[in-house]
């Protein structure tokens, strides 16, 4: 059967990303209430030999972040069933072959078990997209090898965690790919003929042990892996209680793991007893983009309360009688903090690494915060920068990798059709467009919409009575947006308290601020008013209360956590839901107010107007305001510099909005092409200019810095140009042309201003993961082979750096990477 290697999945509002919303949106509302994890039953699992070499070294495969570009994915799959070998220790290009060829004598086997780190397949790792991104891959590798071969691939256990992309199909396709059948025929008729593929994984080459989504594994040589199930780096606490059983069971059966009183002495405790050879995988990095965790983090706290020391917030310092590996995905690419010889020469004890190279996108390696040097990278940062870059100033690829130009072509349309055509939202632009021709008088189609649109005895001015009610409802959302980070987490820390009284001054509290805010919304519902708002002014009113309607219903959701908690262990009162009924009924009197008192215009007219207003709403709020901030949970880059990436972002937003809207009023189809043309052409120039290999020879943080400066003035000058060249001429009439006009203007200009803005953005330390997605490179992909002895443990980092679709007749470019090993303390 002829094979077809999909490409990344498209990130940038792609098919596949929407079709997935209600998943993504489920999950992400449901959060912890959506917890697939009370069946499961977790034991520690001894990982035997597959051999009868006891004393020789353990060998096992760690890869995270699979199930995207299928090229890239089977690569990794290839060298996860396959032997490798070595010309000698040193990283580097041509080190790696798949046969003992003359010069590789060095050789490292198959692992004994695979372990995935989580995030299995993108967007969602729902069944099918485990088997079309995951398991087929996989396959096509097994199959390839046993032809090669000329004998199957032995099975071997295959273990995981599970990250947020699995968490939002609620563990449906992660347990079915992971974890044993419950029927016990199955798992018989699977031990027993071993030969078989397991009907429900339906991955050659391997076998689930595990019935949990977090693992224990009993490695030889008294290593133990611990594989955490923590997504945003919290721990439930019957994942607590097992790992501590593990190694701590009194402290669990006592009941002191979770008395409040007798925490400080438990911790110690536990620290003592921790075992001294450990390896931690967690869904996300403690350490990740050269930036130290937070002393008051959700993983730093889990760590803690499990007796591990966080070495990841003391430069890599941990105990001397203890030796821990902490390994992570969720960033695509590879990264390894500490775990290099000491001034002494001694090898060090701790090592915190990032390996998310199993096949998704490539996050950026040269974004780097800078408060902890990396000991190795891959891939290295020159060709990261160079990497991401070309591609994403790349209009075309920008267009193949999502709805992008779609969305953009959408706005345009909305917009120039705004401006020409309805009477309420052309009147904003009057200004600017005095000289514009009327419609022909031919064009009955868009003639008949203007009259459908047209209001009569309307006042074009905005009434400045109305500005008290708009004052009014944006310092009410102001106050909900900021109340819910003020309220809830302190509604939080008494949810279990035994003090009833406590408890219920915290929610009256919470409570009557916000029902205070109904006083000013009666005023306005008894003052009289001569004149109605203008049309557009009644429109923005409308969407305002909306806003605030939706924010009173996130902030019941949130209250609604909270009770749904304390009612687990604590008697719920009538007194409990009434906050409960009081945002309900100020969420309806805020949606009823909108509609029922400004809407006194045509339906037409102001659905029209609140399309145009939630579409600018979405571009200029979105791109100047929220989009730079998306980052602030790894990096805080752009947190720190919000006016630059305010403005940044704001001109972005400018570009998108304004440049399609003036080629269709002002350009002659002879002027639009041309000027398409050459604003593609130097668009793509300049992905080749700023990633030159002698401005980027010797690539550090402070010729990075450079870079970004130029590429945004280039941006400036370059949509500056642009505008200019659109504006020149005089306006021309509106008509079905100038609308297609209109529309391919939005399609094309929203994919190079796109691309340019993620360029400058991740040249500044920002947007990594929105750039990685635009990008799509499938490049510089990597798995890590492990070798335990008795005191040691060496991980070998296999590098991709051109996956192919053929291992049998094509030219791998494999290389290794990095070669890091710590050190336990002899017994």
């Amino acid at each position: 059967m002829k094979r077809e290697f999909k490409k990344p999945v498209s990130w940038l509002g792609g098919r596949d990303l929407l079709t997935r919303l209600k998943s993504i949106i489920s999950s992400t509302l449901n959060g912890e209430k959506q917890d697939s994890r009370d069946w499961m039953f977790a034991e520690t699992i001894p990982v035997t030999r597959c051999d009868s070499k006891k004393q020789e070294p353990y060998w096992f495969d760690y890869i995270a972040d699979t199930g995207d570009g299928m090229s890239a994915v089977y690569n990794v799959a290839y060298l996860c069933m396959s032997d490798l070998w070595l010309k000698s220790e040193v990283p580097g290009k041509d080190q790696i072959s798949l046969s003992s060829a003359e010069g590789y004598d060095l050789q490292l086997p198959r692992g004994e078990f695979l372990f995935v780190g989580g995030d299995t397949a993108y967007h969602v790792a729902d069944v099918a997209s485990l088997k079309e991104r995951f398991q087929t891959p996989f396959n096509w590798a097994y199959m390839d090898i046993s032809a090669a071969t000329g004998k199957k691939v032995e099975q071997r256990p295959i273990f995981g965690i599970p990250a947020n992309h699995d968490y939002y199909d609620a563990l449906d396709g992660f347990n079915r790919q992971f974890c044993e059948p419950i029927s016990q025929n199955l798992q018989v008729q699977v031990r027993e003929q071993e030969d078989l593929q397991d009907p429900q994984l339906g991955l050659y080459g391997f076998k689930r042990m595990q019935r949990s989504s977090y693992v224990a594994l009993e490695l030889p040589f008294e290593w133990k892996l611990w594989g955490f199930d923590a997504q945003n780096g919290k721990m439930d606490k019957r994942q607590q209680a097992f790992f501590v059983s593990t190694f701590c069971e009194d402290r669990v059966t006592s009941g002191e793991l979770f008395d409040e009183q007798k925490q400080a002495d438990v911790q110690e405790a536990l620290q003592a007893a921790i075992p001294g050879k450990l390896i931690v995988a967690t869904p996300e990095p403690s350490t990740v983009f050269g930036k130290r965790a937070d002393e008051d983090a959700p993983m730093t706290k889990s760590f803690e309360r499990l007796g591990l020391e966080p070495g990841f917030l003391y430069d890599g310092k941990l105990s001397s009688n203890k030796c821990r590996l902490d390994i992570s995905g969720d960033t695509h690419h590879y990264a390894r903090y500490w775990g290099n010889k000491n001034e002494s020469g001694e090898l060090g004890n701790y090592a915190s690494v990032v390996a998310g190279g199993g096949g998704a996108f490539l996050h950026s390696s040269h974004t780097d915060v800078g408060e902890i040097k990396k000991q190795q990278v891959y891939p290295e940062e020159s060709d990261s920068h160079r990497e991401a870059t070309q591609r994403i100033l790349n209009p075309w690829n920008i267009l193949t990798g999502g709805y992008v130009g779609l969305i953009g072509a959408i706005v345009a349309l909305v917009t120039y059709f705004a401006v020409t055509i309805p009477q309420s939202t052309s009147s904003l632009f009057r200004y600017f467009l005095d000289n514009l021709p009327a419609l022909d008088a031919d064009q009955y189609f868009l003639e008949r919409i203007r009259q459908a649109l047209y209001i009569s005895d309307t006042n074009p001015y905005f009434e400045l009575s109305y500005g008290f009610d708009l004052i009014y409802i944006i310092l009410f959302i102001a106050f909900l947006f900021g109340w819910k980070r003020m309220s809830v987490p302190g509604l939080s820390t008494v949810k279990y308290s035994d003090s009833q009284d406590e408890w219920e001054r915290y929610r009256t509290v919470f409570i009557v601020p916000i029902s205070l805010w109904i006083i000013p919304l009666l005023f306005l519902v008894l003052w009289p008013r001569e004149s109605s708002p203008a049309s557009f002014q009644a429109s923005w009113l409308i969407g305002v209360f909306v806003i605030a309607a939706l924010q009173i219903i996130d902030l019941s959701r949130s209250y609604s956590d909270v009770l749904s908690d304390r009612s687990k262990i604590r008697r719920q009162t009538g007194g409990d839901s009434l906050p409960l009924w009081v945002l309900n009924v100020m969420g309806i009197a805020c949606i009823s107010f909108g509609f029922l008192h400004y809407g006194v215009y045509k339906a037409s007219v102001m659905s029209f107007d609140l399309l145009a207003i939630i579409l600018w709403s979405l571009v200029i709020l979105g791109f100047t305001f929220f989009f730079p901030l998306l980052d602030t949970s790894k990096l805080g880059i752009a947190k720190a510099n919000k006016s630059k990436f305010f403005a940044i972002g704001f001109w972005h937003a400018l570009l998108q909005i304004s440049i399609p809207v003036c080629l269709a009023l002002y350009a002659s189809l002879t002027e639009w092409l041309i000027i398409c043309t050459v604003t593609i052409a130097i668009t793509l120039a300049a992905g080749f200019l700023f990633t030159n290999k002698y401005l980027i020879k010797n690539f550090s943080p402070e010729v990075q810095k450079k870079i970004g400066n130029g590429m945004l003035m280039a941006w400036v000058v370059i949509g500056l140009a642009v505008f200019f060249a659109a504006t020149r001429g005089e306006p021309v009439p509106v008509d079905g042309w100038r609308l297609l006009m209109a529309l391919l203007s939005g399609g094309i200009f929203s994919c190079i201003w796109l691309g340019w803005y993620f360029a400058v953005s991740l040249a500044f330390n920002c947007h990594n993961g929105e750039a990685g997605g635009g990008a799509r490179s499938e490049r510089y992909r990597h798995i890590i082979r492990f070798k335990l002895t008795e005191n040691t443990l060496t991980g070998y980092v296999i590098g991709i750096d051109t996956p192919v679709t053929d291992l049998k007749t094509q030219t791998p470019k494999f290389r290794l990477v990095d070669v890091f090993t710590l050190q336990a303390k002899n017994k």
